[in-house]
């Protein structure tokens, strides 16, 4: 059988851990610059809630006050939808998947970020589509272009998906999960130490030696 070789190529060996540590830490850098931007939009929103209150009260009212936060917090709501996700701190059942087999369990969490995908895909996709609807229309206050306002809604999926792609290739190559828990989304359980026997000795269950305590 002719190698590559004798043609002057060859194949380059597949290397798993680079996959893993390049989508990891493009995964990382979107989720900083995404803590960064949600932490703005809503300083900013609190910002200006307390000017709207501030000039309702004692002056007039700001006319474009309301619809700033509004749009403000639409931002804050999907940025914040993406670092829920990576950390996976939303709202799940679970008790379920942790009390099946290892290989079982991971086959369905598989499945579940392939769904996840999936539906984060067609949604970016309907999100494009809305912001092409929208192109013309600028807010009523601010006179910005609606665009800007609903770009958040394709952006913050596509970081979703980014998102997910690294939990899969971590459930498709366990061996290089980095040690740290809380880097990705999260589908096992915090491992803890079990709790000490009540009836085992005082003596056995310290782990210190003699120090200074009387026998």
């Amino acid at each position: 059988m002719p190698s590559s070789k004798r043609f002057g190529r060859s194949t380059p060996p597949f290397h798993p851990d680079k996959l893993v540590h390049g989508v990891g830490r493009a995964s990382s850098l979107v989720d900083v610059v995404a803590g960064v931007l949600a932490f703005c939009a809503l300083t900013t929103m609190l910002v200006v809630i307390t000017l709207q209150i501030v000039f309702r009260v004692f002056f007039q009212a700001l006319p474009w006050s309301e619809e700033l936060s509004r749009y403000l917090l639409v931002w804050t709501t999907f940025l914040g939808a993406t670092m829920a996700y990576r950390r996976g701190v939303h709202i799940a059942v679970t008790f379920l998947v942790n009390s099946l087999p290892a290989l079982l369990g991971r086959m369905v969490r598989i499945a579940g970020i392939l769904v996840s995908l999936i539906f984060f895909g067609t949604a970016m996709f309907y999100a494009v589509r809305y912001m092409q609807l929208q192109s013309f229309q600028v807010t009523a206050s601010l006179r910005l272009p609606m665009p800007y306002v609903y770009a958040v809604m394709p952006a913050a999926f596509g970081v979703m998906i980014l998102h997910g792609l690294h939990a899969l290739l971590l459930e498709i190559f366990p061996e290089h999960r980095p040690p740290a828990v809380n880097v990705t989304i999260r589908h096992e359980p915090i491992p803890v130490n079990p709790p000490a026997d009540p009836s085992e000795p005082v003596a056995r269950r310290t782990s210190g030696s003699s120090c200074g305590c009387g026998d």
